[in-house]
């Protein structure tokens, strides 16, 4: 059967041919025309997704904000000198109720001028077990005492830390209160509870302007109780609190909605936006079936066309296909005489000249694109090295930044002189370097960055070998020991070791650098080996270090080695390259000037540890 039916498209005409292309080109057409379509509204949903989810974290974190200042109004008023004063000497009026109640006034004035700094706190309460007992705020409303109760033994536990609790049916105020005890001496004498009362549903309800969707109704809602909601839909089903982040289409009837929900992990809410999807979803339909009748109608009229123009066309091709043939076995010369070059000035005749053409050129064309291969690497390369170069900038003038408004001026200075001869390095026209000069680069990088990281992270460095005598890529070990940073020390609780070592073999010159950081599990180890995992904000990502390398050296090996709580190991091995001409361009006096400066970056990383860092900045991370 098949036979049959290949056979007779083999003894049909060209139009024929063509004809049948044409139909089983429109078909295949309008199945992808589909799936387009389907796949460009999955995209849409993703992208309305992602636009909504930007909105509702924005205005999560606002809400989070606010609760946070409810939090540190808190502990300032606890802290607070005239009150703990004031509280101290309501401690010794013993049974004197006179004093007792005039210190209880003036408790409460100080007490309304610190609640009144937070236009969030709508009650303030104050009670210390004997007769204090007093409400301060827009309301009289008092903590009712099975709060207190549930309250009391965290609160006792906490030790004069905050103690939150979410609204509820009981009490519809988000809750932060602490026990106040004497700092003096630290003496941690109870003092007093004071409690803060948020209006939770008034923070909502001015940070909801901040969500742009049209017709959306917020919920704000936890395990227990639905904090707020402004618009309900009834009979939609909300996501848990344990589903996370992400969105869904749901239907009520014939209404279909988009829900987008967000769990703070801060407070422990849900908060999901929703609003009418069956608007969009109507559009969406019809511009289907828009397309698919746009198709038959096109499909008709260039069927018509097509049957006119193959019966032009299929007559001079028979010579050049004979040429094309010959072509084939690598004879230009033979191929050009089945061609008859002759006054024709049709698309065929002109056709057969410019395949005449091509033949005479065909070798100057293969030379170009070997050349074109060749430029391509070295764009490639210089695409990856001025990936590397800048990324590394913003975070140290971050720290200068902070350093000279702390008028560590001598410091500062030490600081841009290490930061200039690393950027001198970084932007070198020479992609090479000695090794020794790439690993007195890093050293300086180490060194600015011990600036930032005091305390939390040591720097070690290790080397053995003539090291001079061999390039080397430049900027190289750099993005590795900002990895190291990135994925060691800052996601570290305990002090962090990053360690360079570079030594010398018999074939090879030999790069590590390693951390004592919280390191990787399995799926993560083999997504970075794999290159599937994208570099954290402006990184330049080890996938595009191990492309380098392949550019330069083929045989060049590229290692990864990591498990929880064991650190995270990177081995380069790269041939040795003798320095061509030794080292007399130069670089010998860099090197002998970088060597000179080892003592004064000794002592500049002395000097730092002493006085401190500047604030770290956020845009590292390969």
């Amino acid at each position: 059967m098949w036979k049959k039916m290949r056979q007779k498209y083999y003894d049909c005409t060209l139009a024929g041919k063509v004809m049948l292309a044409f139909s089983l080109f429109l078909v295949v057409f309008c199945t992808v025309s589909q799936a387009v379509l389907q796949f460009c509204l999955a995209v849409y949903d993703e992208k309305l997704y992602e636009k909504s989810l930007q909105e509702l974290d924005y205005f999560t974190q606002e809400v989070n904000r606010s609760l946070e200042e409810v939090r540190q109004l808190s502990a300032e008023a606890a802290m607070d000198d005239d009150i703990q004063e004031q509280l101290v000497k309501l401690q010794a009026a013993g049974d004197s109720d006179a004093v007792y109640s005039l210190g209880l006034l003036k408790l409460r004035e100080l007490l309304t001028i610190k609640v009144n700094e937070n236009r969030n706190v709508k009650i303030a309460g104050y009670y210390d077990g004997r007769k204090a007992d007093m409400v301060i705020g827009v309301s009289a409303q008092r903590l009712p005492e099975s709060v207190k109760e549930e309250m009391a033994e965290p609160m006792e536990a906490a030790r004069g830390g905050c103690v939150d609790r979410d609204p509820d049916e009981t009490w519809g105020y988000y809750v932060a209160g602490r026990h106040i005890l004497e700092k003096e001496h630290a003496r941690l004498t109870y003092l007093g509870t004071l409690v803060l009362n948020c209006d939770v549903a008034g923070i909502i309800s001015r940070n909801v302007r901040n969500l742009e969707a049209e017709h959306a109704s917020l919920y704000v809602y936890n395990d227990r109780f639905t904090i707020y909601q402004d618009e309900a839909v009834e009979g939609l089903a909300l996501p848990a609190c344990q589903e996370g982040k992400g969105y869904r289409i749901a239907r009520v009837g014939r209404e279909r909605y988009f829900v987008c929900y967000l769990y703070s992990r801060a407070t422990g809410w849900m908060y999901a936006n929703v609003f009418p999807y069956t608007e969009i979803y109507g559009q969406i339909w019809f511009v289907r079936m828009l397309l698919i009748g746009a198709t038959v109608i096109l499909a008709v009229l260039f069927a018509a066309g097509m049957r006119r123009l193959i019966k032009t066309i299929t007559h001079p091709l028979h010579e050049l296909t004979r040429s094309m043939q010959v072509v084939e076995t690598g004879d230009f010369e033979g191929a050009r005489k089945f061609l008859t070059l002759d006054s024709r000035r049709d698309e065929t005749g002109q056709l057969q000249r410019e395949f005449d053409t091509m033949l005479t050129r065909i070798n100057e064309l293969i030379r170009e694109n070997y050349e074109k291969q060749l430029l391509l690497k070295d764009t490639s390369y210089r695409m990856l090295r001025a990936q590397i170069n800048p990324h590394f900038i913003y975070n140290t003038l971050n720290t200068i930044n902070w350093m000279v408004k702390w008028k560590k001026n001598e410091e500062v200075g030490r600081l841009i002189m290490q930061f200039g001869n690393l950027l001198r390095s970084a932007f070198a026209e020479d992609p090479f370097a000695t090794v020794e000069e790439e690993l007195a680069s890093v050293e300086g990088y180490m060194a600015v960055q011990a600036y930032r990281y005091k305390g939390r992270g040591e720097f070690q460095v290790e080397k053995s070998g003539d090291l001079g005598r061999y390039r080397t890529p430049r900027m190289i070990l750099q993005p590795l020991v900002e990895n190291s940073i990135c994925h060691g020390i800052e996601e570290s609780l305990e002090t962090c070791t990053v360690r360079v070592c570079v030594r010398e073999t018999e074939d090879s010159i030999v790069y590590e650098v390693s951390d004592t950081g919280p390191g990787m599990d399995a799926a993560t180890l083999q997504a970075v080996r794999d290159g599937t995992v994208k570099p954290r904000g402006n990184g330049i990502g080890l996938a595009n270090i191990r492309e380098r390398l392949r550019l330069l050296f083929e045989e060049s090996i590229f290692t990864v080695d990591s498990a929880p709580g064991s650190g995270t190991t990177i081995r380069i091995c790269i041939p040795k390259t003798p320095v061509e001409g030794g080292q007399d361009d130069g670089t010998d006096r860099e090197a002998a000037g970088q060597e000179a400066g080892k003592a004064e970056e000794g002592e500049t990383g002395a000097e730092m540890g002493k006085s401190g860092a500047g604030k770290p900045g956020t845009e590292e991370g390969n």
